[in-house]
């Protein structure tokens, strides 16, 4: 199989088998592989009027005269042989010239590395109701600062048809969650999205010990409270990240993210002058949604990278957006208990 450069044509694999002759593409055919092409030379600035008037701007997939008279000038101008057939020879120079017209891709921030718990300390804690702040994750870039390519807008329908309903191609290989944050994210509205951060939790073992891990940070520095009614807050933002490893759901759905935890305790004593103690705990999550470098993964033979979900932000196709979730626990324990186990209450869908 030919090697090919440009993100949006390696995606495609009826692009690929063209770049072999396997089969090439031609008039008579339409698809995915029609319409990419046809957004190819678009970008590269051949005129197609008619085919964008079908589908209100956009090409229609269908391998017809004015698309068979666009290959050909493509093919005289370097000098190709003219057949109006996009075969090896074609694909490859499209795919070059595209090449060379695709800026550098986006440096999005390293995925987190997964949390290594240290003994909980109540330095972790403070009297308060204000969250902590958090430094913003800088992301792909400006949203829409780019025009738009044909390419681009072609390959965002086909990523589109594998998502969800429950059941999808998407759903299937890479998770509920990761889909429907995907289709979140490739409708560009950017408002903030809940999280089933129950379903986290329960699902990816290392967020049941962040959670676990902020519960006892909590009760340590409850129980060195005065009596009395306090509100308590984190000081600081808590790393976590979900690995492939560990659940190839949550790691396309979120990756890297941050919790903290807040509350109101009371502290009080009983009659023989031990303390009893009440929590109403919340655990409060964050995440940017932007794809980590490296990330990558193939649904029904499309090709789907960090460089191009990242290019998808900046020519206005998709929108990055905020990831938040919040669970709420009661507490009760009396001087030297421990906490009961802690159940989860995951949300259907899956």
């Amino acid at each position: 199989m030919a090697l090919l450069k440009y993100p949006p044509f390696v995606a495609v694999p009826e692009i690929n088998k063209a770049a072999s002759n396997d089969p090439a593409l031609k008039a008579g055919m339409s698809g995915s592989g029609v319409e990419m092409l046809q957004s190819g030379l678009l970008d590269l600035g051949y005129k197609m009027p008619k085919t964008l008037l079908k589908k209100n701007g956009y090409p229609d997939g269908i391998y017809g005269g004015e698309t068979t008279s666009a290959v050909e000038q493509f093919q005289k101008q370097y000098l190709l042989h003219v057949n109006g057939i996009a075969g090896k020879d074609t694909i490859l120079l499209l795919d070059h010239f595209l090449s060379l017209k695709y800026t550098k891709p986006f440096k999005p921030s390293k995925p987190s590395k997964p949390t290594k718990f240290s003994t909980p300390i109540d330095r972790n804690y403070k009297i308060g109701t204000v969250s902590p702040s958090g430094s913003p994750d800088r992301g792909a870039g400006a949203f829409n600062s780019k025009k738009t390519d044909f390419t681009m807008w072609s390959l965002k329908q086909l990523i589109l048809g594998t998502l969800p309903p429950l059941g999808s191609s998407a759903s299937v290989l890479i998770g509920f969650d990761a889909s429907m944050h995907m289709l979140h994210y490739l409708k560009a509205k950017g408002f903030p999205y809940k999280i089933r951060l129950e379903n986290m939790i329960k699902d990816v073992p290392s967020a049941r010990a962040r959670f676990r891990n902020e519960i006892t940070q909590a009760k340590l520095f409850v129980e060195n409270l005065d009596v009395g009614l306090h509100n308590i807050t984190s000081k600081n933002r808590e790393v976590g990240s979900n690995t492939k490893q560990e659940n190839y759901n949550w790691f396309f759905a979120v990756g890297g993210y941050k919790t903290w935890g807040k509350g109101i305790a009371s502290v009080k004593k009983d009659l023989n002058g031990k303390f009893e103690y009440q929590l109403e705990f919340e655990y409060h999550f964050y995440d940017r949604y932007n794809w980590d470098k490296g990330k990558g993964v193939t649904i029904a033979n499309i090709i789907i990278t960090d460089e191009f979900m990242g290019e998808f932000h900046l020519q206005g196709l998709a929108k990055e957006y905020d990831e938040i979730g919040m669970i709420k626990r009661k507490f009760t324990w009396k001087q030297g208990e421990r906490l009961p186990e802690i159940q989860f209450e995951p949300i259907g869908g899956r």
